[in-house]
Formats: structure tokens, C-alpha cells, sequence
């Protein structure tokens, strides 16, 4: 990874989620972590959590691969992000804002 490119800040939140918890929404896990005053811009984002899960981004579901991982970068504005079905305390969400 190149650190140079990372102009923002870093966070990292742990589950557990609730199902449809939306974590950039007031209150959720990433808006209560970052602490700004209108809804935190995601430049990276990271995420680690058991394979066949389900992630929704900006209201589309994407299915974790056999890796567990899954990664986006600047290309993609995110503006909701959610376990449809809940995440365990084993999921854990990286991201530069």
C-alpha cells in the first residue's frame, strides 16, 4: 500500500451489527466514530468477514468471497453501508475518510 496517497484519516470499527444497521447513518458505528458534523466521505474502505456474507453498499448486495475479505477504493462514493443479515464480532470494517 502506498501511505502516501492517504490524505484522510483512519478508523476501524468491530462488529457486532445489527441487521440493516446502517453505519454511516447518524449514530451508526462509522458516523459515531469520526465525529463530523455531516456524513463522513469513505475514501477506502476494507472489509474482513466470513465468507458467503452479505455486505450492502450504497444499496446494492455484494456477497463476501472465499477470501473474506473485499476492499474499495476512492472510484466508489459511499453513502450507506450495512449487513443485510446482521455481522458477528468477527467482522471487521476498515477506512480512510
Amino acid at each position: 500500500m502506498d501511505y502516501n496517497r492517504i490524505n484522510g484519516r483512519l478508523g476501524q470499527v468491530c462488529g457486532p451489527f445489527a441487521a440493516g444497521e446502517d453505519l454511516l447513518a447518524k449514530g451508526g458505528a462509522i458516523d459515531s466514530f469520526t465525529k463530523e458534523s455531516s456524513k463522513p466521505n469513505l475514501l477506502k474502505l476494507g472489509i474482513q468477514a466470513p465468507a458467503d456474507s452479505y455486505v450492502s453498499i450504497n444499496g446494492v448486495n455484494i456477497k463476501i468471497g472465499k477470501t473474506g475479505i473485499y476492499e474499495l477504493d476512492y472510484r466508489v462514493v459511499v453513502k450507506s453501508l450495512m449487513f443485510p443479515n446482521g455481522a458477528d464480532e468477527t467482522v471487521i470494517v476498515d477506512f480512510v475518510y
